[in-house]
């Protein structure tokens, strides 16, 4: 049986699809009254209701469980001590709880620039959840991934939204920020291939996908593919948190939260080929990802479409 937390996410819900495709014995621990509650229902999963930092309900999630996949993370709180104490305690009770059960690896991921020394409070806070996971003596797999998107993202969906709505592209400071946009099937699909590889063991990998662009270039290839004539607003951090909040009443709105915000102002990038030379294939460049934004409805209601792992379209042993 595999745990998951943080499985009504975005990554989450990739997850947990593949994961009851592949035939694993899912179990998730959710908050009561989650968003994604009533599709987490329609899932052929079992659902252990709890917050991460209720004990009770950590070490009852644990139990007869063999993998924890740790994608839970405190992005909406908006005030740094309690992102920080949801993290570390939350850490704290995964890692007594797997000792607890005798679970046999515990996978996690967060994103590219974390590090207790990073300057920004959601970074940091991961940052120190990470180094506790490090030093338990629990075994691992840390995964530091750059911008992920895909089908059900917020960044290129709302994007795609405003720009057909209003023509606009929002663009938080002054959009240089260089990202490595990583399609969310090849996160998924490096975290099965982390469940049992024993070369990925007691590491932590960064991942990114074929392209080093930046903010703004991103949002350009979007609006290149849709064809729409576009205004550019360039907006401080506080502004776009406010307009993000304004832009949320309607449905359009392009970021997570402030969180979000503040890591779009860092440079997460890795080695180009960084995916290949863990995981052993090719990750989707963005313009094919876009692209099913763009597909037929019947196609983008598909449980899942396959990763670079699984399309087979290019050698993964090159390179």
């Amino acid at each position: 049986m595999i745990l998951v937390t943080g499985a009504t996410g975005f990554i989450g819900r990739h997850l947990v699809r593949r994961l009851c495709s592949a035939g694993h014995t899912v179990r998730c621990l959710l908050r009561p009254g989650s968003p994604g509650l009533e599709w987490l229902h329609s899932q052929p999963v079992e659902i252990v209701a709890g917050h991460l930092v209720e004990a009770g309900a950590v070490a009852a999630a644990c139990q007869g469980v063999r993998r924890i996949i740790h994608l839970a993370a405190p992005i909406h709180e908006g005030r740094d001590a309690v992102m920080a104490r949801v993290d570390s305690d939350g850490m704290a009770l995964l890692i007594a709880g797997a000792r607890a059960a005798g679970i046999e690896r515990v996978l996690m991921v967060s994103p590219l620039g974390t590090g207790s020394s990073s300057t920004l409070p959601f970074l940091q806070s991961r940052g120190r959840a990470e180094e506790m996971l490090r030093s338990s003596g629990v075994p691992f797999v840390i995964l530091q991934s750059s911008l992920v998107f895909g089908l059900g993202d917020r960044l290129i969906s709302g994007t795609i939204r405003l720009l057909q709505r209003m023509g606009l592209v929002l663009i938080p400071g002054t959009g240089k920020t260089m990202l490595q946009p990583i399609w969310v099937g090849d996160v998924v699909s490096c975290l099965l291939r982390s469940l049992d590889g024993e070369e990925v063991l007691d590491r932590t990998i960064p991942i990114g996908g074929p392209q080093h662009l930046t903010y703004e270039e991103i949002v350009d290839q979007v609006a290149r593919m849709l064809n729409i004539p576009r205004v550019k607003v360039y907006l401080s951090r506080g502004a776009a948190a406010w307009a993000s909040r304004l832009l949320e009443g309607v449905g359009l709105n392009p970021f997570l939260g402030y969180r979000h915000l503040e890591m779009l102002e860092v440079g997460t990038v890795t080695a180009l080929d960084a995916v290949r030379r863990s995981f052993g294939f090719q990750p989707m460049p963005l313009i094919e990802g876009v692209a099913y934004h763009l597909a037929p409805r019947r196609e983008m209601e598909a449980p899942w479409l396959p990763s670079g792992a699984e399309r087979g379209s290019r050698d993964r042993h090159q390179g």
